[in-house]
């Protein structure tokens, strides 16, 4: 079935699909995405029906908790997966062709994660229409809506361009830099605050486009090394690519994590203490788990199964690295007064974590039926077929 020239599931794929769920033969993978689906909706619910004040344990001392930092995390996935679109096209073309409809879609979906995730911690999300009635162009924030939307539709006509052969390289060079522009912003949103140390900096816009490449690089390699078990592809020659791409984002992870902690050790602004209260953090987990171990991992094996493993072990500790980052600069009060806490103490409510998995859980459905259903390899023919090579 098309729509607008571009391949969606059949109805009758989608029946085969649903009908597999109600007699067991679904796969595992997907009953549990449904049903972490399932127990994310109520937890949505709760925080919704119930109030924040009564499912979420962020308060006037740490206003940003888990749900953030889970915004964060998937709209940097996105940004990663349109990174690494770009610079297969370019640099590996031929090994790349292969995923290049899966990894702009899942681009798409883990945008819309993204906001599924903000939306939950916004409260009044139906009052969101003031933003055009009252905009502050002065604010980042006014400019992150610009470029997000800006941004869903270039990946969006990327995905379509991808999907009905007619790629073209003004869209992929502008939904690349489209990325750089917006993913930027969100940083230079944590950067401006001055009233936080642990987020004020001008190396913040950056370490967020060199954290989605990381992140991105490493979602990729999973899709990539699962299509390539999928498809029976050769993997030296199709996986190569994801591995050079992960080296180059755990190095750029490593050099903007190392002068960031090292810069804000030196600093002398009220509440920089924060920068030594986490350093044990900060090298342990933020450089030796969250970087150097990967890549130890990678030089250990270049298989697919292997490169699933490593991919998830980076999306595991990149995930606790966002919240680290989000919730690491409340652990310093900025007021002190006699009755507060010298140092503030955060843990996310069991409402939080099932947001976690809801938007988790949403991009693996979409992408299972979207997978099962046949689209990406059906675009992939017909690609083939218009270069005569089918």
């Amino acid at each position: 079935m098309q729509l607008f020239g571009v391949l969606i599931p059949e109805k009758g794929q989608l029946m085969t699909t649903a009908t597999d769920v109600a007699k067991g033969r679904a796969g595992l993978t997907l009953y549990a995405s449904l049903f972490g689906l399932l127990i994310g909706f109520y937890a949505i619910a709760a925080i919704f029906i119930q109030g924040h004040a009564h499912t979420i344990n962020t308060s006037n001392l740490v206003p940003w908790g888990l749900q953030i930092s889970t915004y964060i995390y998937f709209a940097l996935l996105s940004t990663g997966c349109t990174f690494v679109n770009f610079f297969g096209h370019v640099f590996f073309e031929k090994q790349y062709k292969p995923f290049a409809s899966r990894i702009i879609f899942v681009g798409i979906i883990t945008a819309i994660a993204a906001f599924f995730s903000l939306a939950t911690e916004m409260g009044r999300i139906d009052r969101m229409y003031n933003f055009l009635l009252s905009p502050n162009p002065k604010s980042p924030m006014f400019w992150m809506a610009i470029w997000y939307t800006t941004y869903l539709i270039a990946i969006t006509w990327e995905y379509i361009n991808i999907q009905t052969n007619r790629h073209s390289n003004r869209v992929m060079w502008g939904a690349f830099f489209v990325a750089i522009f917006t993913h930027s912003t969100l940083g230079s949103l944590l950067g401006s605050v001055s009233s936080r140390v642990y987020y004020y900096s001008a190396l913040m816009p950056i370490y967020f486009l060199f954290i989605a490449f990381l992140t991105g690089c490493s979602l990729t390699t999973i899709i990539a090394a699962m299509t390539v078990k999928q498809k029976k592809l050769d993997e030296n020659f199709h996986l190569h690519p994801f591995i050079t791409l992960l080296k180059v984002g755990l190095g750029l992870a490593l050099l903007i994590t190392f002068w960031r902690t090292m810069i804000g050790l030196s600093a002398h602004l009220e509440g920089s203490e924060v920068f030594s209260l986490t350093l044990i953090n900060s090298v342990l987990f933020g450089i030796v788990v969250v970087i150097i171990i990967p890549y130890v991992l990678l030089k250990m094996g270049k298989s697919a199964n292997w490169l699933i493993f490593v991919g998830l072990f980076i999306m595991g500790t990149q995930l606790k690295a966002r919240n680290d980052l989000v919730v690491g600069a409340f652990k310093i009060p900025v007021f002190r007064v006699y009755d507060m806490p010298e140092v503030v103490h955060y843990a996310p409510s069991i409402y939080e974590n099932l947001v976690v998995v809801a938007s988790a859980s949403l991009v693996m459905v979409l992408y299972i039926v979207f997978e099962r259903s046949g689209v990406f390899e059906a675009g992939t023919s017909r690609r083939s077929a218009d270069h005569g090579t089918v």
